[in-house]
C-alpha cells in the first residue's frame, strides 16, 4: 500500500488480485453475491481515493477491512433513507394502515419506527418491501427458513404499525 500511496500503480493491482477475494468474502456474509461484488468495487474505489490518508505505520489489513465495512454501512445507510422516503401511499397500503391515517408528517414517526426494530427484521423488510425480494430469496440470503423470514416480516410490520398506531413499543 505504501508503494501505491506514493505513485506506483501497479501496486494497485497486486493489492486488488491479493486482498479482493478476503474482501469478497467479508462483504457476502453481510449482503447477497451480487450485491458483494459492487461493495468488493466500491471499497477499492474508496482505497484508492483515501490513499493519501493511509498511514504505513498501520497494518493494511485492518484499514483495508475498516473501509469494506464502512462501505456496507454506508449501502444500508443510503438504503434505510431510501425506504424511508418511499411514497406514503406504498408504504401505508404495504402496512394496512389507509390512506386516511398516513400524513407527511408521520415520515418522521416512520423512521423512528423502523430504526426501532431487531436488525434482522429491519433487512428481511428492506429486502421485502424496497428490493421486491420473495421469502424464499429473502430466506436464503438470512440463512433461514422461509416461514421464518415470513414470521420476522409480519413481526416488523406488526411493530411498525403498532408504533405508527399509537400503540407505543
Amino acid at each position: 500500500m505504501e508503494l501505491y500511496r506514493t505513485g506506483d500503480f501497479q501496486a494497485f493491482d497486486i493489492l486488488y488480485q491479493r486482498h479482493s477475494g478476503r474482501v469478497y468474502g467479508f462483504l457476502q456474509k453481510k449482503v447477497n453475491r451480487e450485491l458483494a461484488q459492487e461493495l468488493v468495487q466500491e471499497t477499492f474505489l474508496k482505497i484508492h481515493r483515501s490513499r493519501h490518508q493511509y498511514s504505513s505505520q498501520y497494518p493494511f489489513l485492518p484499514w483495508l477491512f475498516a473501509v469494506s465495512r464502512n462501505v456496507v454501512l454506508d449501502y444500508f445507510r443510503l438504503n434505510e433513507t431510501k425506504l424511508i422516503q418511499r411514497s406514503s401511499t406504498e408504504i401505508t397500503e404495504t402496512l394496512s394502515l389507509g390512506k386516511d391515517v398516513f400524513q407527511e408528517s408521520r415520515n418522521e414517526e416512520l423512521a423512528l419506527a423502523i430504526k426501532g426494530l431487531p436488525e434482522n427484521q429491519k433487512r428481511a423488510i428492506e429486502l421485502r418491501y424496497m428490493s421486491d425480494w420473495s421469502f424464499e430469496k429473502i430466506a436464503g440470503e438470512m440463512d433461514t427458513t422461509v416461514e421464518n423470514s415470513r414470521q420476522l416480516i409480519s413481526r416488523g410490520v406488526k411493530k411498525i404499525r403498532s408504533i405508527l398506531q399509537g400503540g407505543g413499543k
